[in-house]
């Protein structure tokens, strides 16, 4: 065991790096959190509450496939640009699975999922987030 001696200058110094640390590391910066309608998505704790403060439980990768898309809110995504991002696959598996992520998300997070308000379909081309953020 090694046992250092620190003089009082550097023990105050020592003493000040850690707290520094401690409240650097333990707190989550208001960019890692963002309210949006009736959620808040947390990135630092990878939580979703709803506005009662419920948390509403994600699997990892809904959680994933969720921050991605509410991290480029209005960027439109195809599904290859998801699969991409979310999953790291070069090509699109099946467009259905990524179409059930979607829907079972929805489920769970939109107030009326039949017509969303954060995950929004493009026509055509994928999806986007659209969800107005709160101060």
């Amino acid at each position: 065991m090694l046992i250092a001696e620190f003089t009082d200058k550097e023990e105050q110094i020592f003493n000040q790096l850690v707290e520094w640390l401690s409240n650097t590391l333990c707190t989550a910066p208001a960019f890692l959190s963002k309210k949006c309608n009736s959620i808040d998505i947390n990135y630092f704790t990878r939580t979703v509450t709803d506005e009662k403060g419920n948390e509403i439980h994600l699997t990892a990768k809904e959680f994933d496939l969720l921050h991605f898309l509410s991290s480029h809110k209005g960027q439109v995504f195809t599904k290859e640009q998801i699969y991409e991002k979310v999953w790291g696959y070069d090509n699109a598996p099946d467009a259905s699975n990524l179409s059930s992520f979607i829907r079972k998300l929805r489920l769970k997070i939109e107030p009326h999922p039949d017509n969303p308000r954060y995950i929004i379909t493009v026509w055509g081309v994928g999806y986007k987030f659209s969800g107005e953020e709160k101060p």
